[in-house]
């Protein structure tokens, strides 16, 4: 059974392209082990694969989907156009759950809300609210 379907770059791989990188964060994110059968998705292909890790490899480069003797799907152009939309439109919340998270930690070390406000697209009225629930 696949347990979940990422998009990928073979472009970005610590031994060859047919195992590229899975992010740390991905990994965490889908509850992925080692072993683990998953679909990489790139332009218009995809691939069956296989969770692997090598703890030798750089820290962002330990986790890897193995591609090796992998079947490979051809994607329609409907399938394309419908992950660019969901693409662009889960972006800003992608984006904007990533600042909170950041910035709950920021002000959690005690940073100056005018500070934070500085380098954030978050309102000082939000960044109070965070603190003070966070309080």
């Amino acid at each position: 059974m696949v347990k979940a379907k990422l998009a990928i770059d073979c472009n970005f791989y610590q031994v060859e392209p047919s195992k590229p990188t899975i992010s740390p964060f991905e990994i965490q994110y889908f509850e992925l082990q080692v072993g683990d059968e998953i679909i990489g998705f790139q332009d218009d292909q995809e691939w069956e694969g296989t969770v692997s890790y090598d703890p030798t490899y750089p820290d962002e480069m330990q986790w890897y989907l193995d591609l090796n003797n992998s079947i490979e799907h051809p994607v329609s152009q409907e399938r394309m156009e419908g992950r660019s939309e969901g693409g662009r439109a889960a972006m800003p919340i992608g984006e904007i759950r990533g600042e909170l998270l950041v910035v709950e930690a920021m002000l959690a070390d005690g940073m100056d809300i005018d500070k934070v406000s500085q380098y954030t697209r978050l309102s000082r009225t939000r960044l109070e609210n965070i603190k003070r629930r966070n309080s």
